[in-house]
């Protein structure tokens, strides 16, 4: 299609229509050469201004964009920070029925008073306590942000002339150009904007928008710049496969998280080598092109509402009368809108789950004696065994893993769903643990989940007791390092400070030794900590466990951590493979006796891993890796090696014995799903869709086919019921080639080992 009419497509179905309505959505625009995104990426500009949407471009061309702390450190630079504040601040006064000067330079709290006919003590006790009410309590944003944004808003109150240096702080902290973070310490703010704590900033960000009465934000991307190397004479930036990976990880969050935020649209623009270039390309990140591939299409005509369309110059016309969802203003219509993107993309968003329900009841049967299991642990002395779910590319693994967090979830867990990647290998256990932390979601709550954890202890009860107890038992289980730093959070619970560095230590940030015996004399602690000399995986390893215990002792069940895409691993180097079936032995509670190789011994931690199912033939059977494996690392006569070949034995035994398959899509399956799916379609854009002619079901069929298949059909039979639809197929098939990128970075694996005994 055109680009005039796919911008037609943004403007009326998501501009006027999804996102102002409070939905979210990722879209890839694919143009014939680099230099065609320009014309695109000015073209969305103008459409979200026209619209009111706050507008966010960024270009790789000019600006690092591969990283989610780089992307936001480049959105900060265009917002209007102190316009929006101004804006909110005004739209608080209009809803309380006061009087504000519609001019930022005509404000201070002697005018505001005077307008209102009161103190100036009154005036700034009634916008603390609207702020407090509309902001502070606000939990669909993170802590940070709310602090952040009270201080802005406040500062607009102040007389010009006095600038506020906590607001010009916060403004240099969103950009990434603060220098020392002590500027904002007393606002409660103590971490820098990095990878753990940006995409909450951008949701927040989105959701803080929509409060001020603005429909959203549009943020475009241009990512040209990665199929390109940087020329002579060039000022574009060049990217390594390295970074360009990074990115491709970076968009795949952002579509698998687009159902958790509300009221943003992001358009990724890139050219036709995003399809063919082998090094650079989607190709080379299969997790990212599950989700925007378009396998499933019409023989003739594309689908404008798909994750991915290419734009060339022929000129087929949508009728923008059809475009626009003939639906009211129920909340219910933007939920049924987010399932149908969520399954055009083919992930199985939290909604889609709920609304398509998961016929996979012997899996659920054994999770659910899982989490049982778990929660008994501690008290019965066992360990919990983990599973390892096997199913073909499009068969329900993901959509399953999502069935299980919302059992888990109800069952009191916290539980973190990993996938597996460039960021997070399997074979890295501080790696892992990172992004178990980051993702880890806690029972009706938002946000960091470590300081909610935290914040839930009650020193006094029998859980802490118990939990105090094992941290701090001689010769236990854990370092005295996390002993020591429990002894001081709960000690020095009302120094913010403290507390947040005791709890950034837990979730696997640095805290020297030097620091711990500091801040243990600051309180006059008498007890003495010895400090072992402690290799970085084993402080991963002890992490997991100690936060496992740490949960039980806030009142939770325990830690349930749901691996997704494991069968990347087939794709590292042999060392990380060796290395990642000993780590699946390990998550399996399975491992021979090693120090901390059972996660789950009396711990609440339990895992279940999902797998493709030809892993086995195309790894351990034609790779060969079951044979060669264990002996090229016995060639080596390392007593480590010889160690890690048993281990991967073990792993590579699970995979061929204890994997369990997901049940097909069998008739009654596939007609149960087409209703559900055909009535979700219907409320979404208010229309009555036609029987539609399904997919041929064969065996080899998968459900995410039969889904995208019948969802194109009735997209296109919207747009115009007068033309044919020939749904055809490609397969994808898995991608096994080792690839030297995936191996991730190493900065977190290789830190010294940590040793300063006192």
């Amino acid at each position: 299609m055109s680009p005039q009419e796919w911008l037609k497509v943004l403007k009326t179905a998501y501009l006027q229509g999804f996102i102002r309505r409070g939905g979210s959505a990722v879209k890839f625009a694919i143009v014939e050469e680099a230099q065609d995104t320009k014309p695109v990426t000015y073209g969305v500009g103008e459409l979200s201004r026209e619209e009111g949407f706050v507008t966010i471009q960024a270009d790789a061309r000019r600006t690092k964009v591969q990283l989610i702390d780089l992307l936001f450190r480049e959105m900060a630079k265009q917002i209007e920070w102190d316009s929006l504040a101004f804006d909110y601040v005004k739209k608080l006064f209009k809803d309380n029925q006061r009087r504000i000067p519609e001019r930022r330079e005509e404000c201070s709290w002697s005018c505001l008073a005077s307008l209102n006919g009161c103190d100036e003590a009154t005036i700034q006790r009634d916008i603390n306590s609207w702020l407090e009410g509309t902001l502070f309590k606000d939990f669909h944003m993170s802590r940070e942000f709310r602090l952040a944004m009270i201080q802005l808003c406040l500062a607009q109150l102040e007389s010009p002339a006095s600038q506020s240096k906590e607001a010009s702080a916060i403004k240099a902290w969103f950009r990434g150009e603060l220098k020392q973070m002590s500027a904002l310490k007393k606002l409660l703010i103590f971490e820098k904007v990095n990878r753990s704590n940006a995409r909450d900033l951008i949701a927040s960000f989105a959701h803080w928008i929509r409060l001020l009465g603005k429909p959203g934000v549009v943020l475009t991307i241009d990512i040209s710049a990665f199929m390109g190397s940087k020329g002579a004479g060039s000022t574009s930036m060049s990217y390594s496969p390295s970074a360009v990976m990074d990115a491709y990880e970076m968009l795949r969050q952002f579509i698998d998280g687009s159902d958790e935020i509300e009221g943003l649209l992001v358009v990724v623009l890139t050219s036709q080598a995003f399809l063919s270039d082998q090094r650079l390309g989607l190709n080379r990140y299969e997790a990212l092109k599950l989700r925007i591939w378009d396998d499933v299409r019409d023989k003739t005509r594309q689908n404008p509402f798909a994750p991915m369309v290419r734009l060339t110059d022929q000129t087929e016309k949508f009728d923008e009368s059809r475009l626009l969802a003939r639906v009211g203003s129920r909340k219910d219509d933007v939920r049924h809108q987010r399932v149908i993107e969520s399954l055009r993309a083919g992930v199985p968003s939290p909604e889609a789950v709920k609304a398509l329900g998961c016929p996979q009841p012997t899996v659920k049967s054994k999770f659910q004696q899982m989490l049982q299991d778990a929660q008994a642990s501690i008290h019965k002395g066992w360990t919990t065994k983990g599973m390892l779910i096997e199913g073909g590319f499009g068969t329900g693994k993901s959509h399953l893993l999502e069935s299980l967090r919302h059992m888990a979830l109800e069952s009191r867990f916290v539980c973190s769903k990993v996938v597996i990647s460039k960021e997070t290998p399997l074979y890295s256990p501080a790696l892992m643990f990172r992004a178990a932390i980051g993702s880890a979601d806690i029972p009706q709550k938002r946000g960091d989940a470590l300081a909610e954890v935290a914040a839930d202890l009650n020193f006094k009860s029998p859980q802490y007791a118990d939990f105090y107890e094992w941290v701090h038992r001689q010769g236990g289980e854990i370092d005295g390092r996390f002993a020591a730093t429990v002894f001081l959070y709960e000690r020095m619970v009302n120094d913010p400070e403290l507390s947040h560095r005791m709890i950034r230590f837990w979730a696997g940030d640095p805290l020297t030794d030097a620091e711990i015996k500091r801040y243990l004399k600051s309180c006059d602690s008498n007890v003495s900590y010895r400090f072992e000399r402690i290799s970085p995986m084993e402080m991963a390893l002890q992490r997991f466990k100690f936060v496992s215990r740490l949960m039980i002792a806030a009142g939770y069940s325990g830690w349930i951590l749901l691996i997704d895409e494991a069968e990347i691993i087939g794709r590292y180097s042999f060392k990380q493979r060796a290395q990642s079936y000993a780590e699946l032995a390990r998550w399996l509670g399975r491992l021979e006796a090693s120090s901390f190789a059972d996660l789950g011994y009396k711990s609440g931690l339990a895992a279940v891993m999902a797998l493709t199912d030809d892993f086995q033939s195309a790894i351990l059977d034609e790779k060969g890796d079951r044979e060669k494996v264990p002996e090229k690392l016995r060639e080596t006569g390392s007593e480590t090696d010889l160690v890690l070949s048993r281990q991967a034995e073990q792993g590579m035994r699970l995979i061929e014995c204890e994997r369990i398959p997901l049940v097909g899509p069998y008739d009654q399956l596939v007609e149960e799903i087409y209703h559900k799916i055909r009535s979700i379609h219907g409320a979404a854009y208010g229309w009555e869709p036609p029987q539609v002619p399904t997919i041929e079901r064969l065996s080899s069929t998968r459900m995410r086919e039969y889904v995208k298949g019948w969802i194109t059909e009735w997209d296109l039979k919207r747009l115009d019921p007068s033309q044919k639809v020939e749904i055809e197929l490609t397969e994808i098939r898995q991608d096994y080639s080792e690839d030297i990128e995936l191996e991730g970075s190493q900065e977190e694996i290789l830190q010294p080992a940590l040793s300063d005994p006192i």
